[in-house]
């Protein structure tokens, strides 16, 4: 879609009012929503991470889902509640993130294949590949898009048109059939 500008912003227009013309191309509307609530957006993601850096870098992805999602808003409903779900979303997911790293920093050295031992990091890539390769496509996107890219249900579920209580159904009985045919592998 073409950005354009529409008529003119009142400072009386409702944040509602003024995402639903964002959605539609309006780029005034978007920075008169951002100026609205930037100083806001930025103080709840500090409040949680009580980081600056963290809340910066967690700032600038909040305002990128609004508008990876803008289309989505329901102009009928109060934009506020919707944004601060969003932030939600985005603090909920960089802690996800954060907990697998921490998990994989935690493990032993002895379960990673180190450089100097190549045929056992083929042989686990060969393996993943087999395993994957026994998924169906669908399964080994989703499977690929969480594990590997990190993505989010959410963020999956507006690539893919699938609802996200149905992406973590599938996510996890595909989980479930590579653990079985990991186990019978070994």
């Amino acid at each position: 879609m073409p950005w354009r500008v529409e008529e003119r912003l009142d400072e009386s227009d409702s944040d509602a009012a003024l995402m639903d013309r964002y959605a539609r191309g309006d780029l005034d509307a978007f920075d008169a929503l951002f100026r609205r609530y930037d100083r806001r957006a930025f103080g709840f993601l500090l409040r949680r991470t009580r980081c600056p850096d963290r809340a910066a870098d967690l700032h600038q992805e909040l305002f990128l889902r609004i508008h990876r999602f803008r289309e989505r808003f329901d102009p009928h409903q109060r934009f506020a509640p919707w944004f601060f779900e969003v932030a939600r979303n985005v603090w909920h997911d960089d802690l996800r993130r954060r907990h697998r790293l921490s998990e994989l920093e935690e493990s032993s050295v002895d379960d990673v294949p180190s450089a100097d031992d190549p045929e056992r990091s083929a042989g686990d890539r060969e393996l993943a590949g087999q395993l994957l390769a026994a998924l169906g496509p669908g399964q080994q996107a989703l499977v690929v898009g969480t594990a590997v890219e990190g993505l989010s249900y959410p963020e999956l579920s507006g690539q893919v048109g699938r609802s996200v209580g149905s992406l973590k159904q599938a996510g996890s009985r595909a989980l479930r059939r590579l653990r079985r045919l990991a186990r019978e592998r070994s």
